[in-house]
């Protein structure tokens, strides 16, 4: 989930002006890098707890899985937080609709490896479960794909 294009906006929005005073366009030019900043930190935080999710998975360890979930909520909670400037208010919740779209996954994978572990799953149930966990996990990258094209198209106007 790198965002390349997040910061590249930063510097487009930097440009854009519709019949405002000098003042008010480096004002909101301003706001607009101010804000894509931050979402790139969070993105970028957000990757590495994602990353340190996937290292907990491959260990086997639920209690590091739901730590990792936890920093992933926190991540979530700030974007959600962050105060978007009108021009950016789309990108903020083409974001927001996908990191919860990945926070669900998580959450149904750290609940299906308990119930794992617990031995509460049948071989049917798991392929099942295992199966709308992907799924939800895919619609979440699809959905940052898009929001990251979304930011691509504000930046080339």
């Amino acid at each position: 989930m790198t965002l390349v294009v997040v910061a590249a906006l930063a510097f487009a929005l930097a440009g854009c002006s519709l019949n405002r005073t000098a003042a008010s366009d480096g004002d909101q030019a301003s706001d607009n890098r101010q804000y894509m900043a931050s979402l790139n930190q969070q993105m970028s935080d957000l990757q590495t707890e994602m990353d340190a999710f996937q290292k907990a998975v491959a260990a086997g360890d639920v209690v590091s899985m739901r730590a990792q979930q936890q920093a992933v909520d926190g991540t979530i909670t700030a974007v959600k937080a962050a105060d978007a400037p009108e021009r950016l208010q789309s990108v903020k919740d083409n974001y927001v609709d996908a990191l919860d779209t990945l926070d669900g996954a998580l959450d149904g994978y750290v609940s299906l490896y308990s119930d794992v572990q617990r031995g509460a799953v049948s071989s049917d149930g798991y392929d099942q479960r295992l199966s709308a966990v992907q799924d939800a996990y895919n619609s979440g990258i699809e959905k940052v794909k898009a929001a990251d094209a979304a930011v691509s198209e504000i930046a080339s106007e």
